[in-house]
């Protein structure tokens, strides 16, 4: 529904954003679609994702700061720790499953302490090779901590300093020989920057039209600027490489400015509530969707190429993850992470 007014200008922090929820979700699904051998054209959810992890990582420290690193380890740590173990037991019984990983002590225990390594051919990853993210955002919570522990007022600024900085040292000779340096220092850390700086573009914008009227014809544009968006993102594929600038550049601002289309439009239409859960479940859909995608693509629909059985195949496994992920959002995600922070959080 329309709304004429915005919020409140003291809602600012306190709102849940269900628009960026909502962009969550669908870059979740989005994900699941790079898998899929016949279609390859989802691993742009990433760079969504990492944008909107610096943006909430400056929403929700602004006014509380308490247990900040025990709050993202126990919010990240139990479903990671979970999938890396499974993939260890999957590579012991089942090894033809997996291609290049390994079933190697040192590669669990590194995974486990969220340390990347050279998995064989150049490959940087932990050992469920989704987790890649997991080690650059729990290396952004630590850096950000860092950064809030030394200002608080600037600490998405110098959080963003630290990124460059790492990113400079890693262009130098000296990076060519450090895996740390080289995992760390890509530049699609930066996007966790660009999520900061989505931040204050939309702090800034909430309360420059605070109290103002809307257009009707404002959602129409921006929902055209989003189809737009996401076409740069799809017909970009092929000018990129993960380990060079091009990624942030064509994958990194188009989500930006996605991230900022969506908390522009939560603030005055309403999202399905379907598709804000599909949101708030998102972390468990890019950990678990891999492996039902390899083994019912390996088993049964065989999705190298496009036929009415692989596209039947797709949304099989897509209500396959979907309903896995539900168990996993309701029982890890929600209990065990209160179970963990009545246990690990002591409150005053």
């Amino acid at each position: 529904m329309l709304a004429s007014l915005f919020m409140t200008k003291d809602d600012f922090y306190s709102n849940r954003y269900a628009g960026i929820q909502a962009l969550r979700g669908i870059a979740a699904m989005i994900v699941i679609l790079e898998h899929v051998r016949f279609l390859a054209c989802g691993a742009f959810g990433v760079d969504i994702f990492f944008c909107i992890s610096g943006f909430m990582i400056m929403l929700t420290t602004q006014n509380n700061t308490r247990h900040f690193f025990k709050k993202r380890l126990i919010r990240i740590l139990p479903l990671y720790y979970i999938m890396t173990l499974a993939t260890w037991i999957g590579l012991l019984i089942v090894p033809s499953l997996f291609q290049s990983t390994q079933a190697d002590v040192s590669c669990l225990i590194k995974s486990l302490l969220c340390i990347p390594f050279d998995m064989g051919q150049g490959s940087i990853r932990p050992l469920m090779g989704v987790g890649w993210t997991i080690n650059c955002e729990m290396f952004f919570y630590l850096i950000f901590f860092i950064a809030m522990k030394i200002h608080h007022k600037y600490r998405g600024l110098l959080c963003t300093v630290f990124l460059l900085i790492l990113m400079g040292i890693a262009s130098l000779p000296i990076g060519n020989d450090s895996i740390l340096l080289q995992f760390y220092g890509n530049p699609v850390m930066l996007e966790f920057g660009l999520g900061i700086g989505c931040f204050y573009v939309s702090r800034w914008m909430y309360e420059k039209y605070h109290q103002s009227s809307i257009s009707k014809s404002l959602p129409i544009l921006l929902g055209l600027l989003v189809c737009g968006m996401f076409l740069v993102l799809l017909l970009t594929k092929h000018a990129l490489y993960h380990d060079d600038f091009n990624r942030f550049i064509y994958w990194g601002i188009p989500a930006f400015v996605l991230v900022l289309i969506f908390f522009f439009l939560g603030m005055f239409i309403s999202f399905p509530g379907w598709l804000v859960h599909l949101g708030d479940m998102s972390f468990s859909i890019y950990l678990i969707h891999y492996y039902p995608v390899i083994v019912f693509d390996r088993l049964f629909f065989d999705f190298g190429l496009c036929s009415l059985k692989s596209v039947f195949g797709l949304f099989f496994v897509i209500g396959i993850v979907l309903i896995l992920s539900e168990i996993s959002y309701r029982l890890i995600e929600k209990r065990l992470s209160t179970f963990l922070k009545k246990l690990w959080i002591q409150t005053p």
